[in-house]
């Protein structure tokens, strides 16, 4: 009798485990989403990823920054410049937070993802300024510059449009858009963030469209 009940309560015991772990599993595993799903929660995918040609930047280190550096990783790329008042600073502090979400929740995944700062002010924004700019929001933020037609060669794949506006005393403001580039590890344009970017949903969209590309 007692061996029975014995059995009854390691049985219980082992089904009320597995309802845990199947609890834990689907608590932890992203949900997959639709392309339209994904887009309502602010990241727009392509069904086939663009092809990006062939481009030349410094880094901060001013070093050359080329397509090769977009390979075997996942890229964010920001449009913007250093003295930026509002969207660029609050873009940045979103994709730090982000990143920490998702180390939180995929440290691999996590390791896998880049953040590149391209400028489109060049005449202002020396790799010495990038450094401490891009620094500030994160220590591994890749800041670029370049010839202001390569700069915009990539925007122009990348949809992104600038202009420079009439400011006083013969200064210049400089006019972006908000959104965040997505570039896959085959260096090829995924897709993007929708301007502006809330990092809860952020994670939520990247993790389901992540388990989409490795499926």
């Amino acid at each position: 009798m007692n061996k029975g009940v014995a059995n009854t309560v390691i049985g219980l015991v082992a089904f009320m485990a597995l309802l845990l772990g199947l609890l834990v599993h689907r608590v932890l595993t992203p949900a997959t989403m639709t392309q339209q799903q994904l887009s309502d929660n602010g990241l727009f995918v392509y069904e086939l990823p663009r092809r990006i040609t062939d481009f030349t930047l410094i880094d901060h280190n001013n070093q050359p920054f080329m397509k090769d550096k977009l390979k075997g990783r996942w890229t964010l790329m920001f449009f913007g410049y250093t003295s930026c008042p509002d969207v660029c600073p609050t873009t940045l502090a979103s994709i730090r937070q982000f990143r920490q979400l998702l180390k939180e929740a995929d440290a691999k995944a996590a390791a896998r993802v880049q953040v590149v700062f391209v400028s489109v002010d060049p005449m202002r924004d020396t790799p010495e300024k990038l450094a401490a700019y891009v620094h500030y929001f994160g220590e591994d933020y890749i800041g670029t510059t370049g010839e202001y037609i390569n700069i915009f060669n990539l925007a122009h794949q990348l949809n992104i449009a600038f202009a420079y506006l009439p400011a006083k005393e013969g200064n210049y403001d400089v006019s972006h858009s908000g959104e965040i580039a997505l570039i896959n590890p085959e260096g090829d344009f995924h897709g993007f963030f929708k301007s502006p970017p809330d990092p809860q949903k952020m994670l939520q969209t990247f993790r389901s469209m992540l388990k989409g590309w490795q499926h």
